[in-house]
């Protein structure tokens, strides 16, 4: 599962709210309506029903919508129990094999940090970037939770951090291969937070960007 993760996201409390609110609505939309049929004549029930219906309606809607998340939501993530570890391994395999082939192929690994000043016959150059979006699953996220409560490294996070700062560099060596560069120079690793508009602290994935120089010697 690709993922960095700084925040746990409160799922639960979320559903709660939710299914609170729909409640409250479709009380309050029922209670009018009996309560108008009571004190009202019957010619009015039209104009009852056109005003509280949406009400109601919408009410409906949000239960409904609330029931399918609080069912849907323990399966998902018993899903992710049974199968986002083993996931994450065959993506970690899967960047191995292709880091091996690369390697293979060339006879040497094309991206360093430094600035290539050593090399004087170069013949072109353009700038390279490759980069990952890593999204937690809500297992890594229950652990890094548990994990907080108590302290020290999480180990899982670190997994899948690692993972993603491979990916990126491995998409970085195709890209240089795919555009005929030799060697990629003065390679640099950024990272940057994805979080929802309004909540910079509840950080639902990071991308990793890996870029740098592609050069072409003579």
């Amino acid at each position: 599962m690709r993922a960095e993760v700084i925040q746990v996201i409160d799922s639960d409390a979320t559903r709660t709210r939710v299914l609170a609110i729909a409640a409250l609505l479709l009380v309050v939309g029922f209670a009018g309506v009996v309560s108008a049929a009571e004190h009202g004549g019957g010619g009015d029930s039209g104009l009852e029903w056109l005003l509280w219906g949406p009400l109601i309606l919408f009410g409906i809607i949000i239960t409904i919508i609330g029931i399918v998340w609080a069912v849907g939501y323990p399966i998902m993530l018993a899903w992710a129990v049974l199968f986002s570890g083993k996931k994450l391994d065959d993506q970690i395999a899967d960047t191995v094999q292709r880091e091996g082939q690369t390697l293979a192929t060339l006879g040497r690994d094309p991206l360093t940090t430094i600035d290539g000043g050593y090399r004087t016959n170069i013949t072109s150059c353009g700038i390279v970037w490759a980069g990952v979006v890593y999204g937690p699953s809500h297992w890594f996220l229950l652990r890094g939770f548990l994990n907080n409560l108590i302290g020290g490294s999480i180990d899982v996070f670190q997994k899948v951090i690692s993972a993603g700062r491979a990916e990126a560099m491995q998409r970085l060596r195709e890209q240089a291969v795919a555009h005929g560069y030799d060697d990629v120079i003065n390679v640099r690793i950024d990272t940057s937070n994805m979080a929802p508009q309004g909540a910079k602290s509840l950080v639902k994935a990071v991308e990793i960007f890996a870029y740098g120089t592609g050069v072409k010697y003579g």
